[in-house]
């Protein structure tokens, strides 16, 4: 039995379905493709994973105790871009086996830090994979917070969607993925945008967003600066852009007055439908309840999930203290 298949036919998981839920399913990834999100999900003791459309999914599931965390793999990087490799080791950390946890741990390493090691110093793999044109890009989400970045090729927006941006500008265009991080490093020193957001801001931003208008006008304002100093930073070695990219769930009514998922999602029985993804973000509707539900999918990786006939926990709402 194809357990994947039947755990979500046609996108669709519900407690009819007559299986065996001694062999759980795992999440393995949230993965972008296109700007669309998917789910990845493994059974236990498959060799290959399936992928599923997030959007309009319906999920039942509860997490089962008696079974143990299983590694989601790692990411092999190439010139021909990124591979996701499974792995059948139990996970020691939150989501990976320790020998995973290492090599992603090393690539990240190398990766950020490529262009002060020098070409020299970093895995072969990993110079093939920078050697290919980047994008450096501002970007803005929800709460007005903001963030300098770079991505590989110069097409598409998973990097910014999978990141959860509302709005960005990529500003320019360069050979290779050394001198971008240069590029990069010198717009945090000199002008104070840092290179990250943790995800507890970006969870606040949609509970609680700027008005997309303002969103807007302080990234086109940031783009003007940001622009300003790297014309006299990037020289010949690539061009300046002044290319917009705003997240295609702007319009999206799910985000409207979101509420946080009130119970914890790698504990207990859940049931829920997916409406709708920003990055591992997902606003969700439950029956009964006429709020959308904001729900981080990222603690559900690589936990054992079962489906069934099983009754799924109930909570109660409560009014916000604040």
């Amino acid at each position: 039995m194809n357990w994947v298949s039947d755990w979500v036919p046609n996108k669709h998981l519900d407690a009819e379905m007559n299986m065996d839920t001694n062999a759980p399913c795992y999440l393995t990834a949230i993965n972008w493709d296109g700007e669309e999100p998917f789910l990845q999900f493994r059974v236990h003791g498959d060799d290959a994973s399936q992928s599923v459309s997030a959007n309009e999914l319906d999920l039942r599931f509860r997490v089962a105790v008696d079974w143990e965390r299983q590694c989601i793999g790692t990411i092999d990087r190439s010139k021909d871009g990124s591979t996701s490799v499974q792995c059948d080791s139990p996970a020691v950390s939150a989501r990976q086996c320790e020998r995973c946890q290492t090599k992603d741990n090393i690539a990240a390493a190398q990766m950020h830090q490529a262009h002060r090691r020098g070409r020299d110093a970093i895995g072969k793999a990993m110079v093939a994979y920078l050697t290919h044109p980047h994008r450096l890009y501002v970007a803005i989400f929800r709460d007005g917070a903001t963030k300098v970045g770079t991505t590989r090729g110069l097409s598409g927006g998973n990097r910014l969607v999978e990141q959860g941006a509302w709005y960005a500008r990529y500003l320019a265009q360069v050979d290779d993925g050394f001198f971008v991080r240069e590029l990069e490093d010198s717009v945090t020193e000199k002008l104070g945008i840092g290179q990250a957001i943790d995800t507890r801001k970006k969870f606040a931003g949609h509970l609680q967003p700027l008005p997309n208008q303002e969103l807007e006008k302080r990234l086109t304002q940031l783009a003007k600066e940001t622009e300003k100093f790297l014309t006299k930073e990037i020289g010949a070695k690539g061009t300046l852009l002044d290319d917009q990219w705003s997240n295609p769930r702007i319009e999206d009514h799910a985000w409207i007055n979101l509420v946080s998922y009130p119970t914890v999602i790698n504990q207990g029985a859940h049931e829920f439908a997916i409406k709708s993804m920003v990055g591992r973000l997902a606003a969700c509707n439950k029956t009964g309840f006429v709020e959308n539900f904001l729900v981080d999918f990222q603690p559900l990786l690589a936990h054992p999930l079962q489906t069934g006939d099983f009754e799924i926990d109930e909570f109660v709402m409560q009014d916000s203290l604040f």
